[in-house]
């Protein structure tokens, strides 16, 4: 079984998790442990359930596909405020280029090397 389709299983159970969860309302004396220790192991399965999907989340964010979706997301919105504000793009295209370059190289699309000689390049051109 592939890492992505492990991935969307613990996606899909923590969903499911957390929907029973919320059909079912607050932690009560539904567990049948008594007064005493009810409403203390509701709240510790509550928050292990909160954990596990905060955990879920996170690694799916980190997972080369949710990178991939935040990198177009940032494209989108990009070429949206370009679009509803054509004016204010500022700044000259040498320190746009620099940018671009800066971000390719954190990404690792460039290596060293790469970077260096693009800024070379760019002071070249002024």
């Amino acid at each position: 079984m592939s890492r992505a389709a492990v991935k969307k299983i613990f996606i899909y159970t923590g969903a499911a998790v957390l929907l029973v969860t919320a059909a079912c309302g607050p932690p009560g004396p539904a567990l049948g442990l008594g007064p005493a220790l009810d409403p203390f192991v509701g709240f510790v399965l509550l928050l292990a359930i909160l954990l596990g999907g905060a955990w879920v989340v996170r690694s799916a964010a980190r997972s080369q596909d949710g990178q991939a979706i935040e990198r177009r997301m940032n494209e989108t919105g990009r070429s949206l405020r370009d679009r509803l504000f054509p004016g204010e793009q500022g700044g000259d295209p040498a320190s746009k280029a620099r940018d671009i370059a800066k971000e390719r190289y954190a990404r690792g699309e460039i290596d060293r090397d790469q970077y260096l000689q693009m800024l070379k390049d760019l002071d070249e051109q002024r």
